[in-house]
């Protein structure tokens, strides 16, 4: 009796650890199921709308994700790849999770087989190590010389955003600004060294690449007619208010005569001089004044005697800017009126405020010195969903062009190489033996799974396509995909499609 209870609570928990199996594959797919349309060049836009009511429209994969509130643990783990991968690669965000989802349901059909989980994962690593082998022996070398190759490759991440048809002016802005900041020995890339600004207004051809600073949010004073344009400038970066000191604790001073208020101001007016002297006397005519907490961080009085001395001021610099500033201009940021020198001033050859549309102004600091390793872009945009979809697009193509630097070879796009590999690793499940053979086959018949996508998001008909490609890669032509602009299979390499 007490064996039958025994079995029957066996059975009960392998029941049990079953279910929740299929129910983790079932909670990944669906996420996989929710980004699977919006891949390729015909991919959907999705609409979406936050917590505040924003609405936001994009179909990249990392940024869709971001704004889904997924609860299930299994799920979020899907999340977190595709944020790894745009953290990492930039671009692919759609097809690593569409790939994950995939991948998932050959595991859920090898489960129902009866092969053990822990065969499965072991399985699949051999799959892995065999696919990286095929994939490195596609690579083609790319010269980063070659400014072509790399603006194409761009050209190829951005044909599926929805700025897409500005790739013309976003490809080459992303190689140029990386090229600017590494040197030929270089094998990485650091993009905290390209500064990416928005400004609402005129289109997204308008975005150009600035070889210095660009400051779209802070307001030069225009206070008593200060300066608007100034040519060899020495540039201060100030951490302190320039306005009359004040308690560290809230008071109140009572005033009972005009005298004695007579006497506060003229004591301000004394301090703000001195403040203003010491500034004068360092040599410098471009102030930048970091973003404080006080409101009166730099009063009206303080504006009209450095307009007097033709000093510009640039108002609310942001904190997180201030490392970018200082090593564009080759600044040390002021904390004290003490501690300012001459030595501490950054140079440019040139700062101007210029229009930037109807009633807009920016700034450009031009000229920086030759040894800053850092550029600016600034991204324009005629309503706010395009402005932010043209910064996220951009940031892929920068992504790309790193991932170019660190790794110098390219290989096919339009599916071509899962395609070559899937043929590879269903070809390569017949001279191995055992559940590694199952898992290996599986693992590569799930890697249709993207040309199939490809070819459905663009209205084609998938099996019929899948199947012609999967004959031309069985015959040879490793470098074919889909080309989805022409609706039809063709060597992506000749087409220029990496």
């Amino acid at each position: 009796m007490s064996a039958k209870g025994g079995d029957v609570g066996g059975s009960l928990d392998s029941e049990k650890s079953r279910d929740i199996r299929s129910t983790n594959i079932t909670a990944a797919r669906a996420v996989a199921d929710v980004v699977r349309t919006s891949l390729g060049p015909r991919g959907m836009d999705k609409m979406i709308q936050d917590n505040k009511g924003r609405v936001l429209i994009t179909n990249d994969g990392a940024t869709i994700l971001k704004q889904m509130e997924v609860i299930h643990p299994t799920a979020k783990m899907l999340v977190e790849i595709s944020k790894a991968q745009d953290i990492e690669a930039g671009d692919g965000t759609t097809s690593v999770v569409v790939i994950a989802g995939a991948l998932l349901k050959a595991c859920s059909e090898l489960l129902n087989r009866g092969i053990h989980p822990a065969a499965i994962s072991d399985g699949f690593d051999v799959a892995l190590k065999k696919a990286t082998e095929i994939i490195q022996g596609m690579g083609v070398p790319v010269d980063l010389n070659d400014e072509e190759v790399l603006i194409q490759n761009c050209v190829t991440c951005l044909s599926s955003k929805v700025v897409s048809a500005n790739s013309d002016v976003l490809a080459p802005m992303a190689v140029r600004s990386v090229m600017r900041i590494i040197n030929k020995d270089d094998t990485n890339v650091d993009l905290n060294n390209i500064k990416v600004s928005m400004k609402l207004g005129g289109t997204v051809d308008d975005s150009e690449m600035i070889d210095g600073l660009c400051f779209t949010d802070n307001k030069v004073s225009h206070f008593a007619g200060g300066p608007t344009r100034v040519a060899n400038a020495k540039i201060a970066l100030i951490q302190f208010c320039l306005s009359a000191p004040k308690t560290d604790l809230e008071n109140n001073v009572v005033v009972n005569d005009y005298t004695a208020m007579d006497r506060i101001l003229k004591e301000e007016r004394k301090y703000i001089v001195a403040l203003v002297k010491k500034i004068v006397a360092t040599g410098c005519n471009v102030l930048l004044i970091q973003k404080s907490i006080l409101r009166d961080a730099v009063n009206d009085l303080a504006l009209h005697f450095l307009a007097k001395k033709n000093i510009m001021v640039i108002k609310d610099i942001e904190r997180n800017d201030v490392d970018f500033i200082c090593k564009t201009i080759n600044a040390i940021p002021v904390p004290h009126i003490d501690q300012l020198t001459k030595d501490k001033l950054g140079n440019a050859a040139l700062v101007e405020e210029v229009s930037a549309g109807s009633d807009k102004k920016i700034v450009k600091v031009t000229g920086c010195p030759a040894q800053s390793k850092t550029v600016s872009i600034l991204v324009r945009g005629s309503n706010q969903l395009v402005l932010e979809e043209a910064e996220r697009s951009l940031h892929d193509a920068l992504c790309v062009v790193r991932a170019l630097v660190k790794n110098r070879r390219l290989v096919p796009g339009g599916a071509a190489v899962e395609m070559e590999v899937s043929q590879k690793l269903q070809a390569y499940s017949r001279e191995i033996f055992g559940t590694d053979s199952y898992c290996v086959r599986q693992y590569g018949e799930s890697l249709e799974l993207i040309p199939y996508t490809l070819a459905e998001n663009a209205g084609l008909d998938p099996i019929s396509f899948v199947t012609e490609l999967r004959n031309k890669h069985i015959q040879g032509h490793k470098n074919d995909g889909l080309n989805i602009k022409k609706n039809r299979i063709m060597d992506m390499l000749s087409d220029n499609v990496y």
